[in-house]
This record gives C-alpha cells, structure tokens and sequence, in this order.
C-alpha cells in the first residue's frame, strides 16, 4: 500500500511540474524531476532492475518516472529473498512426492 501511494504522490509531483511548465512558462520543476531520475536511471535504476530480472526498457521507464520509489522496494525485496545452503538442506519435515512408477 505504501508503494502505490508514493507512485500516487510522485505522479501528482510529474503533473504538478507539467504544469507549472505550462502556465507559467517556467521548465525548472521537470527539468529538476528529470536531472535527479535521469542520474538514478543510470547510476542504480537499470542495474537494479536488471538484477532482478525486469527488462531494460521497463526498467529505465519506472525509473524515470518513480524514482528512488520504485527501485529501493525492489532492491529490499531482492535482499530478503537472499538464499543460502541452509535453505537447499533437507530435513524430516520436507514433502517428497511418492514414485508412481508411471513414466512421464
């Protein structure tokens, strides 16, 4: 819920710049918007979403247009799916299924 609220506020933010552009004539709020999403993109944005598997062009979209919002979820969401040897051991608790004997 927290996410699609922050994509809520940074997509107002977009609307807001676009237009003060408009009406007042005055690019800095877009400009601004796209220098600090532009750097995140390239810096931590693309190899970020790479990393998890998204394609370079959605990734470089949802950087571009949710920030720091989109790719540091991803970025935990990547650390608490962290596997280690333990998680491959087996124990007496694990389900197995039985030979049928039918070939498949």
């Amino acid at each position: 819920m927290k996410q699609l609220i922050d994509y809520v506020l940074c997509g107002i933010l977009w609307i807001v710049s676009a237009v003060v552009t408009i009406k007042k004539k005055n690019p800095i709020g877009i400009a601004i918007l796209a220098i600090l999403h532009g750097a995140e993109t390239v810096t931590i944005g693309v190899k970020t979403g790479l990393e998890y598997g998204k394609k370079l062009p959605y990734s470089v979209v949802m950087c571009m247009t949710f920030g720091y919002t989109w790719w540091l979820p991803l970025k935990k969401k990547m650390k608490a799916e962290t596997f280690t040897d333990a998680d491959f051991v087996r124990t007496d608790h694990d389900f197995t299924m039985p030979e049928t004997g039918a070939d498949l």
